[in-house]
């Protein structure tokens, strides 16, 4: 040790633990702890007290009594992460799991570095627990202002009168790079275009980064005109003058915007909005700019004001949200042997709500990563209800790409099997229409994924879309499911019925199930059972249910069975 450290450090020992306690207290969404596994006592840092609701200070290791539990899919991996760090592995990584704070829940991401003494041996455990459910303001990729920021300034921008605007710009298929290329390689894209729209905005209006690579601009006062010219300024600058390592990397937008009205009561209800336009710029009009206002005119304001408040139920407690189920067939026997869980929501004085109404919205939002986890959860409870009685028995269970896309994904899905104690071929996954626009090579890399832990994967829709066929040539799906609309009108229709059955036996040849949904009443059934599908969905079977009242359903059915 030199000079300068002898000096710095004379004389500071019975100062150590108050200069720990005051580093500690810096940030207020970070939180240490501290524990001398020569004795297993923990010491915990204020911000680390208050936020866990400990009542001591100091702690025995694992004797700890938190207020506020772990979420029951994230203790396997927190018990398995702090056992990785006291064995010196991953010490350059972060692990994360989330805590029930209220009636949400906060995601931790903890960090540690261990200490050895002079026998080589660990002595001390550094823990710094990270809280994205609180912000400081300042997103630490970007260096731009965060969703709590933003929230906050749509509150400003109610209050005023005046032609206030927020634009949306989301970096289609980002997640596939992060993926692919790394975090590093994707967090430096991200700074990257965060300097670019900085300096296309100016002083025009502030930016904020949302969660993954969505970003908001708000304006004070800004022209239709105007708007467009400057989204059609950052589509330049992305899709051709972003270089990384000397590579251009082109990105392709989706934008949306709304123009702040007093109607529109709170930022959720604004910011709803502002979701419905960048889906539509992706989903109908090829990313080019959507302005809500122009699309709605004003109307249908009730139906909105009802997607804030379904909305807000999904990203604290799930209340109204319900698992009803549809029977699936065998075609050959006419058993029963799977179900579909399909979402609704229902809470008074709204009533019941189709999902029709509003999962074209959270399919977008960041919510629908928890509540799809809590659909799946619930699926496999309710499904082995019915596989006590036919352990063959399945659930199929939709997934969006807003789920998929997420690397968090493989990892819950493994731990609601565990949690729930399912098997693998309990479940199959059926992808929806938006994750056809996923990236090729990420997509066959989560279908190995899956199938490597003995999960079937269903392609949800298909016949329709450009990408469906594609897909089922490229990627080994265990199962099509085909669109209903092939179904309407079937007699009638020659080259609907040329259709499916090609699909049919197509999907014979490749050792691939089909299921042919629609079938509506006996009279489609017995023609479209002429096609030689592994599987029949529809009102023939059962509309859509609760569990209680499938289970009837199975009763009945098998109880035909045996009598026939």
């Amino acid at each position: 040790m030199n000079s300068s450290a002898d000096s710095f450090w004379r004389d500071m020992s019975a100062f150590f633990p108050d200069i720990v306690a005051s580093v500690a207290s810096l940030s207020k969404k970070s939180y240490f702890s501290i524990t001398n596994l020569k004795n297993d006592i923990t010491w915990w840092s204020q911000r680390a007290m208050d936020f866990f609701g400990l009542e001591e200070n100091y702690t025995l290791r694992g004797k700890e009594k938190s207020k506020k539990p772990i979420h029951p899919d994230d203790v396997a991996n927190f018990r398995k992460g702090f056992a990785e760090r006291l064995a010196g592995e991953n010490l350059d990584k972060s692990w994360e799991y989330r805590i029930l704070n209220g009636n949400t829940y906060n995601r931790i991401s903890a960090t540690a570095k261990l200490l050895y003494d002079e026998s080589g041996d660990p002595f001390v455990i550094v823990i710094q627990y990270n809280n994205y459910g609180i912000s400081d303001g300042v997103d630490s990729v970007t260096g731009l202002r965060t969703e709590s920021a933003l929230n906050h300034r749509i509150t400003e921008l109610l209050a005023m009168e005046g032609d206030s605007a927020l634009l949306k710009i989301t970096l289609d298929q980002f997640s596939n790079i992060n993926v692919l290329y790394g975090t590093d390689f994707a967090d430096e894209l991200l700074s990257r275009a965060a300097d670019e729209l900085l300096h296309q905005v100016g002083d025009r209006g502030n930016v904020y980064r949302l969660f993954g690579a969505k970003f908001v601009i708000t304006f004070d006062r800004i022209t239709k005109e105007e708007l467009n010219c400057i989204n059609d300024q950052i589509a330049d600058v992305l899709g051709n003058k972003i270089i990384i390592n000397g590579s251009k990397v082109p990105l392709k937008i989706s934008a949306g915007a709304v123009f702040v009205k007093s109607y529109m009561k709170d930022s959720n209800s604004v910011r709803s909005r502002l979701s419905f336009a960048v889906n539509h710029s992706r989903t109908e009009h090829h990313g080019e700019l959507v302005i809500f206002n122009d699309e709605f005119h004003g109307n249908n304001e009730k139906q909105f004001d009802l997607i804030s408040v379904i909305h807000k139920c999904a990203i604290t407690d799930f209340k109204g949200f319900r698992l009803f189920y549809q029977p699936i067939a065998d075609t050959r026997t006419g058993i029963i042997r799977g179900m579909e869980a399909l979402i609704r929501w229902e809470l008074e004085p709204y009533g019941m709500v189709s999902p029709g109404v509003f999962m074209e919205w959270l399919e977008q939002d960041p919510c629908m990563f928890d509540l799809g986890n809590w659909v799946l959860r619930t699926a496999l409870t309710d499904v082995k209800r019915i596989r006590s009685r036919q352990p063959d028995f399945f659930v199929n269970v939709n997934v969006a790409a807003t789920q998929l896309e997420r690397k968090e994904f493989r990892t819950a899905v493994l731990n609601i099997l565990q949690g729930t104690h399912s098997q693998p071929d309990e479940l199959c996954l059926e992808l929806t229409e938006r994750c056809k626009n996923l990236d090729f090579a990420f997509l066959k890399s989560e279908v190995a994924y899956f199938h490597s832990l003995g999960i079937k994967i269903a392609l949800d829709d298909f016949g329709t879309g450009n990408s469906s066929l594609s897909l089922a040539l490229a990627l080994p799906f265990d199962e099509l499911k085909v669109d209903m609309s092939f179904i309407k009108d079937i007699k009638e229709r020659p080259q609907n019925q040329a259709m499916i059955q090609s699909i049919v036996d197509y999907a014979n040849r490749t050792d691939t199930e089909t299921c042919i949904e629609g079938i509506e009443n006996e009279d489609v059934h017995e023609y479209i059972s002429r096609f030689g599908a592994t599987w029949h969905q529809g009102y023939y079977y059962s509309k859509p249910v609760p569990i209680e009242q499938f289970e009837e359903i199975i009763e009945r059915n098998q109880s035909e069975i045996v009598a026939e």
